[in-house]
């Protein structure tokens, strides 16, 4: 009788079991909340979760290029912006992020990043916006690294030392810092400034002012932001970093005959 109990008892916990579809350790209802990247949607927790880390909690104070910025915003594409979420930028720390390059966000949540920035970004740039050198698939002009060196030292040494040695703002010739930086970021960097560190755009302005260290000075033409380009980056070294030479840092710059 005990027995016929037990087992009648195992049948019926069994049975209820198949017709509800549960197994102790299985959600009742799916948690999307708990390690399905996918199901997270809304710009402000993409951004937290996927991007904060390096262009900053609002998109500016990050390690990375600031993208709450107008005229940043004014020059830069939708597909532009899709696509180097999704594919990354190589040779830099920026990853691709797309599912089909073995990242985590899938194509509806790309474009509701993209979205979500121009929204709440795009803002009013500057009205010399439309006259910018272009910082992204820019026309491959002819560049002089000697010349980029004598407009360097002539615009950005009063913040970045003579032949880029670094001042009161960093080197950016400095071998660790042009592992990690593309050709396009730094081009960004020379047409956009910096405005969340205080560095001028091309035309010379800080949030819409001039700053005292451009006064007198032309915007930079598209011609030799170019050159700058191609004098800071013809600091590039295979192997950055250590071990350092025994010499010291012989790099054009910091040699004191050069």
């Amino acid at each position: 009788m005990i027995r016929y109990a037990i087992g009648t008892i195992l049948i019926i916990g069994i049975t209820a079991l198949v017709g509800c579809d549960w197994m102790p350790g299985r959600p009742t209802v799916p948690q999307d909340d708990r390690g399905n990247p996918s199901s997270v949607h809304g710009f402000a927790p993409l951004w937290s979760v996927n991007c904060q880390g390096c262009h900053g909690e609002t998109g500016m104070w990050g390690p990375a290029r600031p993208l709450n910025d107008p005229l940043y915003q004014s020059l830069v594409t939708d597909e532009w912006l899709n696509k180097t979420i999704a594919n990354g930028i190589p040779g830099t720390l920026m990853p691709p992020h797309s599912v089909d390059n073995g990242g985590w966000i899938t194509d509806s949540q790309i474009e509701e990043l993209v979205s979500g920035m121009r929204t709440a970004w795009r803002g009013t740039p500057p009205p010399y916006a439309a006259s910018s050198p272009a910082i992204i698939n820019w026309k491959k002009l002819k560049a002089n690294a000697t010349a980029g060196r004598t407009v360097f030292n002539t615009y950005c040494s009063p913040c970045h030392g003579e032949n880029g040695v670094g001042a009161m703002a960093g080197s950016p010739i400095d071998s660790a810092f042009l592992a990690l930086a593309s050709d396009q970021m730094l081009r960004a960097t020379i047409v956009c400034g910096r405005p969340d560190v205080g560095m001028p755009d091309w035309q010379g302005n800080l949030n819409g002012k001039p700053v005292p260290e451009r006064a007198g000075l032309a915007p930079l033409s598209d011609q030799q932001v170019t050159d700058v380009l191609a004098w800071i980056t013809s600091h590039r070294v295979t192997y950055p970093g250590q071990p350092y030479p025994a010499g010291g840092n012989t790099s054009p710059g910091f040699r004191g005959d050069d």
